[in-house]
């Protein structure tokens, strides 16, 4: 059994997989028993791969919560695919997903869209190259930028109200952050789908739910997408 632990920026989550089959996840907060919980539950448990995107957490943080297990961090690992990226640069969530888009649709052309505290575009070849991909600010950034950048723009919380223009400062708002997220997409997925016709679009993230309507020609992959790409590098790796 292996257990994939997620720190993003948003949630700290853990998984635990046997063999390729989820058999639980959780939300967590690192202080918390969470850990003893797991080693009383699963006493099968091998393998355990930290990813975090935030740099809070270590190895030795885990290797005091898990001294009888075995602990990999993302990067010490032997990627199954390859990158023009720098590799120093690629972030360990975007690894995962992209083991996943290779593991879910071999020998396809793949751009994964993860729409969570930023937004990333990651193109991969069938030939599984991952060619590199595109940062953004995510919905949440954006509407905290708008209030903390200006004087008088007040923080709104994100509501899809429907409308291409508003009335009042909180739905032009809304409407301009929002239309503009959605251009942005799928502006960007028609201009790789240009030079790459057949190209397999994968939505994820925390906010992909609100997206799969407005997405042209897209899959929306379920929340534990990432999870299983990161699974699958520990089989990758033989662990």
């Amino acid at each position: 059994m292996n257990l994939i632990i997620d720190c993003g920026n948003t949630n700290l989550k853990y998984f635990i997989f046997k063999d390729q089959a989820l058999v639980i996840t959780s939300l967590f907060k690192w202080e918390d028993d969470w850990s003893l919980k797991i080693i009383k539950n699963f006493p099968d448990l091998k393998n355990i791969l930290l990813s975090d995107v935030t740099g809070k957490y270590n190895i030795l943080d885990l290797k005091k919560k898990f001294p009888n297990n075995q602990i990999y961090d993302v990067k010490a690992l032997e990627f199954p695919f390859e990158t023009n990226y720098n590799k120093e640069n690629l972030g360990v969530d975007r690894i995962g997903l992209i083991i996943a888009a290779i593991n879910k649709f071999p020998k396809e052309d793949c751009l994964v869209i993860d729409a969570g505290s930023c937004l990333t575009f990651d193109l991969i070849s069938s030939r599984s190259v991952h060619k590199g991909g595109l940062i953004s600010p995510g919905l949440l950034f954006r509407f905290k930028s708008l209030y903390q950048y200006t004087n008088s723009l007040p923080l709104i919380k994100f509501e899809n109200n429907g409308k291409q223009i508003g009335k009042d400062t909180k739905n032009s708002i809304q409407s301009g952050i929002w239309e503009g997220f959605i251009f942005e997409i799928n502006g960007q997925i028609e201009k790789f789908k240009r030079k790459t016709p057949n190209l397999r679009v994968i939505l994820t993230g925390g906010d992909a739910k609100y997206l799969y309507k407005r997405i042209k020609n897209s899959i929306f992959a379920e929340q534990e997408f990432l999870a299983s790409g990161l699974n699958n590098l520990l089989k990758c790796n033989k662990l």
